[in-house]
């Protein structure tokens, strides 16, 4: 049975840029529980923000949820092949567990290097050109990203800057990180067949999307990569 293609490009082109190998990987990580725990820490720093929980509150189910599933965590991070973000990354989230017992130098010290850490990954971001390695640098930017955001706060420093860069960051992921689709008609396109159009949608990593809305498609696609982390966290931190 012949199957009808219809072709779209959905993913914007990329320019030439640097292309940086995966590190290699010690142990698999369940990227679905890092997704999850990222969007989580997202949501209960936009939680503290509106008033509906107290910093410390907020501090201490991000730290919980992050031991909850450390391994994974840094599994994730250390696929970045860039030895500063990589080591940036991995420090602020083993220091965040003990951000309660900084001193105010210490702890500004923290927000600051984690600040940094942040914008060194969205740099590299725009200097890459493959990829998986986007999606490394994405996880790690948006893993210290919320631990930043809390830290600054506790600290007296101020957020918006950083906001800003993190949203560039995850404005970059959303497009870098789009599936390649196509319009599939599911009978086959017989003639006289009734036709039925799906999308029909790939993620770099292999992942599938099927649906009728090729928005979903996409997201379906992209569900296990840090696209799925920045569509959740780009609304809060542009609000």
């Amino acid at each position: 049975m012949k199957r009808t293609l219809w072709r779209v490009t959905t993913a914007a082109a990329m320019s030439i840029g640097v292309v940086l190998p995966l590190a290699a990987v010690p142990a698999q990580a369940d990227v679905g529980v890092v997704v999850g725990i990222v969007q989580a820490a997202y949501s209960l720093y936009q939680k503290f923000a509106g008033g509906g929980m107290s910093l410390d509150q907020a501090v201490a189910q991000i730290n919980a949820d992050i031991q909850s599933a450390k391994a994974d965590i840094v599994s994730e991070i250390d696929r970045v092949a860039a030895a500063n973000v990589q080591g940036c990354a991995n420090a602020a989230v083993v220091e965040f567990a003990d951000i309660n017992a900084l001193t105010p130098d210490n702890l500004q010290a923290f927000a600051m290097n984690a600040t940094s850490c942040v914008t060194d990954a969205n740099s590299l971001l725009s200097a890459v050109s493959d990829p998986a390695a986007k999606d490394a640098i994405g996880f790690a930017m948006n893993t210290v990203g919320p631990l930043a955001l809390m830290a600054r706060v506790k600290a007296g420093l101020t957020t918006p800057a950083l906001k800003s860069v993190l949203a560039a960051g995850d404005n970059t992921l959303i497009t870098a990180l789009l599936p390649s689709c196509d319009h599939v008609d599911e009978n086959g396109g017989e003639p006289g067949a009734p036709h039925f159009y799906m999308w029909e949608c790939t993620a770099y990593n292999g992942n599938m999307g099927v649906a009728k809305v090729l928005a979903t498609s996409q997201n379906e696609a992209t569900s296990n990569t840090s696209r799925a982390v920045a569509q959740t966290a780009l609304p809060i931190l542009t609000a």
